[in-house]
């Protein structure tokens, strides 16, 4: 009976050795192989910064986002992960539709619209500042923390308000302004934002001065024009109440139509065309240490070809920095989004929507994927790309000069008005 117990015992270890050994051989394989669907599905829950860093761990993994199930599912997880959507629906379902474009120059419109539909459509009556002059005012940039920063053409007047409140301040004169004979300044405004170390808004604009003189006689009219001194940059800060001169050579940004700047997490960023006009940059502006650094735009625009006509949208899409391409012959609109501030190699292009002959150009950013648009009949639409869908708004908005901005009402006081 012993021997034959001894027996059973043996064949009882010989077989849990033989399973042992088969689990160690599985684990190893586990271990240096990670099936697509798992790998795809961690990978899609990483921000694009981790996914441009990870995609150099495997050789599998080098060309995942050409992979169209792993992009659908990176795309969906990259909208669903909006911090928008934690928000309650009467705090961002209220946008501002601003019916012009810097230096146009005819009396511009604004409109609040609210509603799960955008159903609710009224019209606003700016700050008292521009009661008697409204002509050529726009939004500088995005609204910040309910605050709405309002500047007029080329000339130095701009005015932060706050539109659930009806307060507003409006920014002192410059110390670097002055009445030189025949010497006329051009402000170009920049960015607005807030800077969360220093409690501070500020806004930042490029100065430029000439001399302008009538008597000399000249074939060409530029020719009238001369340089008095040499431009400048400027920040005004609203704790201080001033502006100051920044020490920096940073490239311009320009102003041919809405989108072009953008705040995000205390920096202001926006477009610069350089002389070529097929090379572009974006530029970002740091409001707590005051540097700058500038990011290439992808390669396959700034490589275009003559012919190939690309404008140009920035905006936000879930916190990121967002850039949709106009491709005017294809009537295409390519999303790329940053994944690094200066890396250029960073910028993946997510969404192509299109061709769509029928949609004029980009207006505007919502929440929870919604992009603006305004058609070439000039109606203006929704468009979510979780849906893939266009919903007509029931307004209308003339070429490239109307824009919407997400507005949040703030009840609190412009921070430092009675410092």
């Amino acid at each position: 009976m012993l021997n034959v117990d001894n027996t059973f015992l043996k064949r009882h270890y010989d077989r849990t050795k033989l399973q042992l050994q088969h689990v160690s051989c599985v684990t190893k394989m586990v271990s240096n192989h990670i099936p697509n669907d798992l790998a795809f599905f961690i990978i899609s829950k990483l921000p694009l910064k981790s996914l441009k860093r990870f995609s150099c761990a495997q050789k599998s993994w080098l060309l995942i986002l050409e992979n169209p199930n792993f992009l659908n599912m990176y795309t969906n997880h990259f909208i669903s992960n909006s911090e928008d959507s934690l928000y309650e629906e009467d705090d961002v379902s209220c946008f501002i539709l601003l019916k012009t474009l810097p230096y146009c120059p005819y009396r511009p419109v604004m409109y609040m619209l609210s509603g799960k539909s955008f159903e609710n459509k009224v019209k606003l009556d700016w700050p008292s500042p521009f009661h008697e002059n409204d002509q050529s005012v726009f939004i500088l940039g995005p609204i910040v923390n309910g605050i709405v920063c309002l500047c007029k053409g080329r000339l130095s007047v701009a005015v932060l308000w706050n539109p659930a409140t009806d307060e507003f301040k409006v920014l002192p004169p410059s110390p670097n302004e002055c009445t030189i004979l025949y010497e006329f300044e051009s402000f170009n405004f920049i960015g607005f934002g807030y800077d969360n170390i220093r409690d501070d808004y500020s806004v930042i604009r490029y100065v430029s001065y000439r001399l302008d003189l009538p008597d000399i006689e000249c074939d060409m009219e530029s020719m009238r024009y001369a340089v008095s001194r040499e431009d400048i940059w400027e920040i005004y800060n609203l704790r201080s109440n001033t502006w100051r001169k920044l020490d920096l050579d940073m490239p311009q940004g320009y102003w041919n139509y809405s989108g072009a700047f953008m705040h995000i997490n205390g920096v202001c960023h926006w477009c610069h065309q350089g002389r070529d006009l097929n090379y572009r940059l974006l530029v970002s502006f740091d409001l707590s240490n005051e540097v700058f650094c500038t990011t290439p735009f992808p390669s396959d625009m700034n490589n275009t070809l003559e012919f190939v006509v690309v404008m140009t949208h920035l905006t936000v899409i879930n916190q990121s920095i967002a850039l949709i391409s106009n491709y005017l012959n294809t009537t295409t609109f390519h999303i790329s989004i940053l994944g690094e501030v200066g890396v250029k190699e960073s910028w993946t292009k997510l969404f192509i929507i299109g061709p769509l002959s029928y949609i004029e150009h980009p207006i505007g950013e919502g929440k929870d994927g919604d992009l603006f648009f305004r058609r070439k009949d000039d109606e203006l639409v929704l468009f979510n790309l979780k849906t893939k869908k266009f919903k007509e708004l029931g307004v209308k908005g003339d070429e490239h000069s109307c824009g919407i901005v997400l507005y949040k009402k703030n009840l609190l006081p412009i921070g430092g008005i009675n410092d």
